[in-house]
């Protein structure tokens, strides 16, 4: 499937497990954070650090007064995010820093507003653990302006990492199942407590919960590159394997168990209505599926774009892949957006490939190439939802899809690509097939809800 895809890492996490100091010596460090400046190039724009942008943050800053910086995590258009301790309490938490523009604090006091909700509606609830945690907020000033600075726990990688770490093979079925219902508990919640859209699913936003032994060990691995004068790398994908954070819960860990390799390549784009060869015959690519623990916790993150459900705050939502039918429609949206969402998140998570990914071709828009894909996948859409939406009579007529002919379509159901593309034994594509089908639904009025798909036969056989 996907060639490329952003690999920019989400701001609360870290992509790997650190060795123990010891482990590395000055070389290797050097190494490592050559190999890792060269993999990750991909930095702020310096011309942000400005009125108005970016604030300016190095080691042992301290934010908040409490907050004293580690080092970096990750950058954002609106922020930038860094692993701190907490000098009163001696934890460390992932503080992300927005820009100083009034546009920006405006965006991030809504979102403060969403994070302030899922932590203080119901916290006995099963899915508020599902849902990554806001510890506290603050404003900090820097030449640039006033900044506002929200605390969130530390969590791991997130499960696109599982993805690419599977070699685009998926990830076998009870870890498949594990996630799904975790963030089905956290929509739940989300949804039924909190009146909260996500308008984001997809797996950068699904994390992956660590053990503090992890964070600790990434730390003292982190103060070590600055005792020795090494520019640290942006990330940990290539210092070390991602062991700890799929294993056990205990601390004997078998690290023979769980084999994870690095410098994976990427297999030829490929989106299942368009056609094109079985990756999986492809010589050297028939590893399976990825083994993950079966007691993996994850939480759904990043409420930057999120609404409420009776107040959008914008009708442009979700990533192209994961984007609903009403969505694409500009037919209005609500809940069941993000039930599309996870529906597509869940076949990835099986296949290691996305179920829909338009591209633009000379005589057809991505929009249109998508609308063709979802046609393809659930053999039609009924008329009655082709006529909604403000951007309805561009892409269809009568019913009928605008930019193509009914002859050049490609009926292909989800069962049948299972069984055809991936070598499914039909009896097992059959019920995971109905269960992204419910999610995928077209009319989102008859689109199973979060609540019920938690009951479905497929998650609980």
């Amino acid at each position: 499937m996907p060639s490329t895809r952003d690999t920019t890492m989400s701001p609360y996490t870290f992509l790997g497990s650190p060795k123990e100091v010891e482990d590395y010596d000055v070389g290797e460090i050097k190494e490592i954070a050559e190999c890792e400046n060269k993999s990750y190039p991909q930095q702020e724009d310096p011309g942000e650090y400005c009125t108005g942008g970016y604030m300016p943050i190095s080691y042992k800053t301290i934010l908040g007064d409490k907050y004293q910086v580690v080092r970096k995590l990750g950058y954002g258009h609106f922020s930038t995010v860094w692993l701190c301790e907490n000098i009163i309490n001696k934890e460390y938490v992932a503080v992300k820093v927005c820009k100083s523009a009034n546009i920006f604090t405006a965006v991030a006091q809504d979102e403060i507003k969403l994070l302030q909700c899922t932590r203080d509606k119901n916290p006995d609830h099963p899915g508020s653990r599902n849902i990554v945690q806001m510890l506290d907020f603050f404003n900090c000033r820097s030449i640039n302006g006033s900044h506002t600075a929200i605390a969130f726990e530390i969590m791991g990688p997130s499960l696109l990492h599982l993805i690419i770490q599977s070699d685009y093979q998926g990830i076998h079925m009870p870890g498949v199942k594990t996630i799904v219902r975790q963030v089905l508990e956290g929509l739940v919640y989300l949804h039924d407590e909190c009146n909260i859209i996500h308008t984001d699913i997809k797996p950068e936003n699904i994390l992956i919960k660590v053990k503090k032994s992890y964070v600790t060990r990434m730390v003292s691995t982190t103060k070590k590159f600055y005792d020795l004068g090494v520019l640290m790398p942006k990330s940990y994908v290539a210092a070390d394997s991602f062991t700890e954070l799929c294993g056990p819960q205990d601390d004997d860990v078998n690290d023979d168990v769980f084999e994870w390799t690095r410098n994976r390549s990427y297999p030829e784009d490929y989106s299942i209505g368009n056609g094109g060869s079985n990756r999986r015959l492809k010589e050297g690519n028939l590893k399976g599926p990825l083994w993950i623990d079966p007691n993996i916790e994850v939480k759904i993150a990043d409420l930057g774009n999120a609404c409420w459900d009776d107040d959008h705050f914008s009708s442009e939502i979700q990533t192209k892949q994961y984007r609903a039918l009403e969505v694409i429609l500009d037919a209005g949206y609500s809940f069941p957006a993000d039930i599309w969402s996870l529906g597509c998140v869940t076949f990835e998570l099986a296949t290691g490939e996305y179920l829909f990914n338009p591209k633009r071709y000379q005589r057809c828009s991505a929009t249109a190439d998508h609308l063709t894909l979802i046609w393809e996948v659930l053999d039609g859409i009924p008329p009655y939802i082709t006529s909604k939406g403000n951007r309805a009579i561009r892409y269809f007529d009568s019913g009928r899809l605008r930019h193509v002919e009914d002859h050049y379509l490609k009926i292909w159901k989800i069962e049948d690509v299972l069984v055809d593309k991936y070598d499914w034994k039909r009896i097992n594509a059959i019920p995971f097939a109905s269960f992204i089908e419910s999610m995928i639904e077209p009319d989102p009025q008859l689109r199973i809800t979060a609540a019920a798909a938690l009951q479905s036969s497929w998650l609980n056989e």
